[in-house]
């Protein structure tokens, strides 16, 4: 557990009220310690400035993530918007804060040189995705294809994204799911030789939420905080590690409502 003792008396007038820890559950997107790695820092800060108690929770694998928010475990928690869209249907979480930066980006790519110009010339095709449950790479992607494109298609899970582009490139697959953010942080070499075929409407990217039991006045200084840390130098570089480089107000709403429109359900794994 992270805990700051030296506070500000109006700050610790503010912990007095709300002493007890809040935890904070991160989607295992990446290995415990890598994930660790990256939030200490700016949770730390956090607690500094708000004079809360924070601890970091991470988790195993994807199930044990959903778990997890089904029984409403975490108090705050950072998820994809299919598990928000997810949680919302046992637990009342709420995003307060998302990236402003970007979208997540559903694309669809070939490799350079390939003769496909239509989307609709992957009918019958078997195209290459990370894994079933990937959001915007897979999950969104297929179910889009799908349901708005009217494209038929068998599918190629090859673990990761990486896997997806290297597999194109190689020409062990024809074509690719992805999502423009992991293809920009590919290396250079690997981003040359692709093309992007296709690109599905854009989501807005993993929020912060917090379950209803966390008061307001906690929310509210919670988001207050997280926001100031894009107006410093060290706090930029803290939200660039968790990829929330431009904090902005997040809304249910506004955002994400609009995913329960999609029969994502019919296109989810139950074995991850």
């Amino acid at each position: 557990m992270l805990l700051f003792v030296l506070l500000t008396p109006s700050i610790q007038s503010f912990a007095d009220k709300h002493e007890r820890a809040y935890t904070i559950g991160i989607v295992p997107q990446y290995t415990p310690l890598f994930i660790y790695r990256n939030w200490r820092p700016l949770v730390a800060r956090l607690q500094k400035e708000t004079g809360l108690q924070i601890e970091i929770e991470t988790y195993k694998d994807f199930k044990q993530f959903k778990k997890a928010l089904q029984e409403g475990g975490p108090d705050f928690t950072y998820l994809s918007p299919y598990h928000l869209v997810t949680a919302r249907r046992s637990q009342p979480y709420e995003p307060l804060v998302r990236d402003d930066s970007k979208q997540l980006v559903g694309i669809v790519v070939v490799p350079r040189d390939s003769k496909l110009d239509s989307i609709t010339q992957l009918q019958g095709k078997k195209i290459a995705f990370p894994s079933p449950n990937a959001f915007a790479a897979s999950l969104y992607l297929r179910a889009y294809l799908r349901e708005n494109v009217g494209l038929d298609f068998s599918s190629d899970y090859v673990g990761t994204h990486g896997n997806v582009y290297r597999n194109v490139v190689r020409k062990l697959s024809i074509a690719g799911g992805g999502v423009n953010s992991s293809l920009a942080s590919q290396p250079q070499s690997l981003q040359n030789a692709l093309r992007v075929l296709y690109s599905i409407p854009g989501v807005a990217p993993h929020p912060i939420a917090a379950h209803k039991r966390v008061p307001k006045v906690v929310c509210d200084k919670f988001v207050e905080k997280f926001k100031a840390l894009a107006n410093d130098k060290s706090g930029r570089k803290m939200l660039d590690a968790i990829q929330i480089s431009q904090p902005v107000d997040a809304s249910y709403a506004r955002d994400y409502a609009f995913l329960e429109t999609i029969n994502l359900e019919k296109y989810r794994s139950p074995n991850e």
